[in-house]
């Protein structure tokens, strides 16, 4: 009656394979049905004129770094779809040229304090940066038919009191190459009482993840299907509880949510049997 979507041997020996080649620059895994490129790549700025208003003796240095591991050939099948939906949601843009893409990013990253930078090459020994933004793009779930991708922003915006993180979730149906939004899997004219669900939920897991307060849909309709065959509702620090409490995971397993699904869900998690 359910789908559970576990990592098998065979594959995970070959995402192991190509991450692991990955550790500096850009890299692909070998000839098999599956490969990945892993790129890392950072650059620190300096903010011209920022010491006098930051209180320090010197301008102050922002760094931004990236970290993705990017799917070339996924059971054979294209991935542009995959690509373009992981270049969306880390950089707000999409383009043929991924290294184009993030550098572009990060040079307007740099330029929202609105003052004029420099790049530095290296930071003297025994500093570090006074800001920073991280972004990592990561493989959470895959099996021949499911790939869920996780992009995870963190930075710190110099002089503030605490760092911020997010995660986003892409669901990628890897035989009709295509990524699985929200109304995809649920029926939107049932959202209220979706919400509604996903608080009593909530609400039942209070001693593990602390009070919240669920009056609408996670941000983006964040959701991932886990490798323990749940579905997962993702909210931010903030978005429906305190930022001490962290990230928010809400999971059911899809039998618990059929009323809500969509005729393609049903067939899709095998839960045609259901009354």
């Amino acid at each position: 009656m359910r789908k559970i979507f576990t990592l098998g041997a065979l594959t995970a020996a070959t995402l192991i394979a190509a991450v692991a080649t990955g550790c500096t620059g850009t890299s692909a895994s070998g000839e098999g049905a599956m490969s990945f490129t892993t790129i890392n790549t950072g650059t620190a700025y300096r903010l011209l004129n920022s010491a006098r208003e930051f209180g320090t003796d010197e301008d102050i240095v922002f760094t931004d770094s990236v970290s993705l591991v990017m799917p070339d050939r996924l059971m054979g099948g294209k991935t542009g779809a995959l690509r373009d939906s992981i270049l969306s949601v880390a950089f707000d843009s999409v383009g043929a040229d991924t290294r184009s893409v993030i550098a572009g990013y990060m040079d307007k990253t740099a330029t929202v304090f609105g003052y004029p930078v420099e790049k530095v090459d290296t930071l003297a020994a025994g500093t570090t940066a006074d800001g920073f933004t991280r972004t990592d793009g990561t493989i959470v779930n895959l099996t021949p038919e499911l790939l869920v991708y996780c992009v995870t922003t963190s930075d710190y915006q110099p002089r503030a009191a605490h760092g911020m993180s997010t995660s986003y979730y892409i669901n990628y149906d890897i035989k009709e190459q295509r990524v699985l939004g929200f109304a995809d899997i649920f029926d939107t004219a049932k959202t209220d009482s979706l919400t509604a669900a996903i608080q009593t939920q909530a609400d039942a897991l209070e001693q593990v993840i602390g009070p919240t307060t669920i009056a609408a849909l996670p941000e983006g309709n964040n959701f991932m299907l886990s490798p323990t065959g749940e579905i997962v509702f993702v909210f931010q620090p903030y978005e429906v509880a305190s930022y001490a409490q962290g990230t928010i995971r809400v999971a059911f397993y899809p039998y618990e949510l059929v009323e809500y699904m969509t005729p393609f869900a049903v067939k899709f998690f095998n839960l045609g049997d259901i009354d």
